[in-house]
């Protein structure tokens, strides 16, 4: 019986140190410093160049000891109004806490930085009237229409003694990378979000290769096709994302 009563004696001191502690975790949780954070709500997604509207924001809050490299990469919530109106630069999902480089706009690198050693930046005139230069992006293929002055006349007379008809004077020569459009050297959407409307988008820069001094011979039959056209603006053709690369 005594041991009986040792051992009921050990079980609810055994109960009652579980819920001292419990009491006491509970106590340390409710006391230990909290950081609060900037997030997407649940229901929400923000492509890129959409502003940041306070309805699309929530608060998450973290133990501070969890917050780790958070602190120092994501604004918090007491910065909210500081993230209203930002523009996004990539797409946030629902429950993605805002970090400070979703709210800085994308740097471009220099033009001559991104072209490799035999290669030249070569600019090109288009025709506005015929080219929606707005779905062109940098990174795209496209082929320009040029004059062929070898078929600017037909081979002979014709019955009647007149001339014959042309045959299509002009031939197709690409494809070539485009490096920037006008100024722009980012998809439209970004360049808006970010730096607005930068001028007119009247020249292409596409990519030519330069060896020995010499243009590539795709790029000479354009240069000279422009020469013979003063420069005036040509007729450009897009071509598929699944164009296999020059």
């Amino acid at each position: 019986m005594k041991g009986f009563t040792g051992l009921l004696i050990a079980a609810l001191l055994g109960l009652a140190g579980a819920v001292c502690n419990w009491l006491y975790l509970q106590r340390a949780a409710n006391t230990l410093e909290r950081v609060s954070f900037i997030a997407i709500k649940p229901d929400v997604q923000l492509n890129v160049g959409d502003s940041i509207l306070d309805e699309h924001l929530q608060r998450i809050d973290l133990p501070g000891n969890a917050a780790g490299n958070l602190n120092n990469v994501a604004p918090q919530w007491s910065a909210k109004a500081a993230v209203i109106g930002q523009r996004a630069n990539r797409i946030l999902s629902g429950g993605e806490i805002i970090l400070e480089m979703d709210l800085a706009a994308p740097a471009q690198q220099q033009l001559a930085k991104t072209l490799q050693e035999n290669e030249v930046a070569f600019w090109v005139p288009i025709d506005p009237r015929s080219v929606v230069a707005e779905q062109i992006n940098p990174g795209d293929l496209v082929s320009f229409e040029v004059p062929d002055a070898t078929k600017a006349s037909g081979s002979g007379p014709t019955a009647t003694g007149g001339p014959p008809p042309a045959e299509p004077a002009t031939t197709v020569l690409g494809p070539f990378r485009v490096l920037a459009i006008g100024a722009r050297r980012e998809p439209i959407n970004v360049q808006q979000a970010f730096r607005g409307r930068q001028g007119t988008e009247t020249t292409l820069t596409i990519v030519a290769e330069l060896k020995q001094g010499q243009l590539d011979p795709l790029t000479t039959r354009l240069s000279a096709a422009l020469t013979g056209r003063n420069r005036q603006g040509l007729i450009v053709l897009l071509h598929s994302a699944k164009h296999p690369a020059p």
